[in-house]
C-alpha cells in the first residue's frame, strides 16, 4: 500500500514537471534564421550580433543572424529592387529613418501602429504621416562644434568670436587650422538654412529651395571661404579631411556629428584628443542670433511586408527587447555612443559628460522629414553648393538652379 502510494506521488510529481517544462517550452520560439540589413559602423554591428545572441539563447535558442552590412545608398537601391522583384528582401532593415518614406511610397514596409507602442519613444522619427512605420533605436544624429581643448580654451559662442579664435589659434601654432569642417556636403549646410529661418517645404508642402533665406545662407557660407574674414581652407575639405585632421590635431574646430564622438574619445584612434581633450559644444550664433540648426534624426526598424506568420512574431520579439529592454539599450545605443530614443535610459553626466551635453545640444535641432522628396532636395542642393564653394557659382543662381532641379526630380517621381 505505502509502495502504491510512493507511486502515485511520483507519477503526480512527474506530470507537474512535465506541465511545467511544456509550459517553459511554449514561451520559447522556435529557432529562426533572422537577416537584417545594417548600414552602421562595425563596431555597433558587432553589438547588435552580440545583443541578438543574447536575446536568442533566451527566447529562441538555436536561432541565427544573417547581419549584411549595405550602405545608405546601396540599401536604398538593393531594397527597392528587392521590391520589384518580389523576392529578397530582408526580415529588418536598420538605417536612417528618413529613407522609409521612400520605402513605404514603394509598397516595402509594414504598418507597425498595432505592433509596437510608438508613446515608448522619446522621438516621431519612424512615423510616416500618421502610421508608425520605424521602431527606433536611438535619437540624435545632430551635428556639433567640435574642439581641441589644448588649442581652444573656450569655445566660441559666435561666428564673430569662432573666426577671431580660429586665427589666433592658426597664429600661435603654425601649420594648424583653426576651423574647418565638411564644405560640400548638403546635410552640413541645412543647419545655416535653418539657422537663416528656411526650411526645405513650404507651408503647402511644396519643395521650396529658392527663398531668400536659402540665398543667405549660401552666401554665408561662401564668405566663411572667400570672405574677408574667411577661415575655412581655400583648398576645400571634404569629410575625411576635417575628420583626420582633427583627430590628429592639425585642426581645432570641426563641425561633425554624434556618430564621430566614440572615435574622438579614444585616444589610440584620435592621438590629438581623448576624453582629456575632446570637447562638444552648441553651434556659434548667427550675426540674427539664431544658432544653425541642423537636421535631428533617428537610426529605426523597419520590417518589410514579406515577413509573416512565425518569423514576424520573432522579429517583433527582437526589436520590441532591442528597444526597450534598459541593459539592451545601454548596450546597444549608450555604450556605442548614440543616444537612446526612450527616456528610461540616459547618459549620465558624471561618467559620460560628452555623450549628455550631446544630448542638451539637440535643441535647437529640425527633425528631419520621412517626405520622399527630401531626396530631390539632396540631389538638388549638392552640386549647387559645390558650385558656390568653388567660387563658380553665385548664391542666387546656386538656389534658383536648386528649386529647378528639385521641381524636375519631384515631377518625375524620382525621389
Amino acid at each position: 500500500m505505502k509502495h502504491s502510494k510512493l507511486f502515485v506521488l511520483m507519477l503526480l510529481a512527474s506530470l507537474v514537471l512535465s506541465g511545467i517544462s511544456q509550459a517553459f517550452a511554449q514561451d520559447k520560439m522556435a529557432p529562426v534564421t533572422m537577416t537584417i540589413w545594417s548600414q552602421e559602423d562595425p563596431a555597433r554591428e558587432e553589438a547588435l550580433q552580440t545583443l541578438f545572441n543574447t536575446w536568442a539563447d533566451a527566447n529562441a535558442p538555436g536561432s541565427t543572424l544573417d547581419l549584411i552590412h549595405k550602405d545608405t545608398e546601396t540599401q536604398r537601391n538593393d531594397l527597392l529592387t528587392a521590391g520589384l522583384a518580389g523576392s529578397g528582401l530582408p526580415d529588418l532593415v536598420f538605417g536612417p529613418n528618413d529613407a522609409i518614406g521612400v520605402y513605404v511610397d514603394a509598397g516595402l514596409l509594414l504598418p507597425l501602429d498595432d505592433l509596437f507602442d510608438a508613446k515608448a519613444y522619446n522621438t516621431d522619427a519612424g512615423m510616416v504621416g500618421d502610421e508608425l512605420y520605424g521602431i527606433p533605436t536611438d535619437f540624435g544624429n545632430h551635428l556639433m562644434l567640435m574642439y581641441n581643448k589644448s588649442l581652444v580654451a573656450t569655445p566660441p559662442d559666435t561666428w564673430e568670436d569662432l573666426m577671431t579664435v580660429a586665427k589666433q589659434v592658426e597664429t600661435d601654432n603654425p601649420g594648424v587650422r583653426g576651423f574647418d569642417y565638411n564644405q560640400t556636403e548638403p546635410f552640413w549646410f541645412l543647419a545655416f538654412v535653418h539657422g537663416f529661418g528656411g526650411n526645405t517645404f513650404d507651408a503647402d508642402g511644396n519643395i521650396k529651395l529658392d527663398s531668400q533665406e536659402w540665398i543667405d545662407a549660401y552666401q554665408y557660407v561662401h564668405d566663411l571661404k572667400f570672405g574677408d574674414n574667411a577661415v575655412l581652407s581655400p583648398e576645400g575639405c571634404d569629410y575625411n579631411c576635417a575628420d583626420g585632421a582633427f583627430k590628429e590635431g592639425k585642426t581645432a574646430m570641426i563641425i561633425n556629428g554624434i556618430w564621430a564622438v566614440g572615435g574622438y574619445l579614444d585616444a589610440t584612434a584620435s592621438p590629438a584628443l581623448g576624453p582629456d581633450n575632446f570637447g562638444v559644444a552648441p553651434w556659434p550664433k548667427l550675426a540674427n542670433g539664431e544658432r544653425p540648426a541642423p537636421f535631428t534624426g533617428s537610426k529605426v526598424l523597419s520590417i518589410p511586408v514579406s515577413v509573416t506568420d512565425d518569423q514576424l512574431d520573432a522579429v517583433v520579439a527582437f526589436a520590441t527587447w532591442l528597444t526597450t529592454d534598459p541593459e539592451a539599450v545601454k548596450a546597444f545605443s549608450l555604450d556605442t555612443g548614440n543616444l537612446p530614443a526612450i527616456d528610461s535610459v540616459k547618459p549620465d553626466a558624471e561618467t559620460n559628460p560628452i555623450l549628455a551635453a550631446a544630448a542638451d545640444l539637440r535643441s535647437p535641432g529640425v527633425a528631419m522629414p520621412t517626405n520622399t522628396l527630401l531626396r530631390c532636395m539632396w540631389d538638388s542642393v549638392r552640386p549647387n553648393l559645390e558650385g558656390v564653394m568653388s567660387d563658380s557659382m553665385t548664391a542666387a543662381d546656386a538656389a534658383s538652379e536648386a528649386q529647378i532641379s528639385a521641381e524636375d526630380c519631384a515631377s518625375s517621381g524620382s525621389s
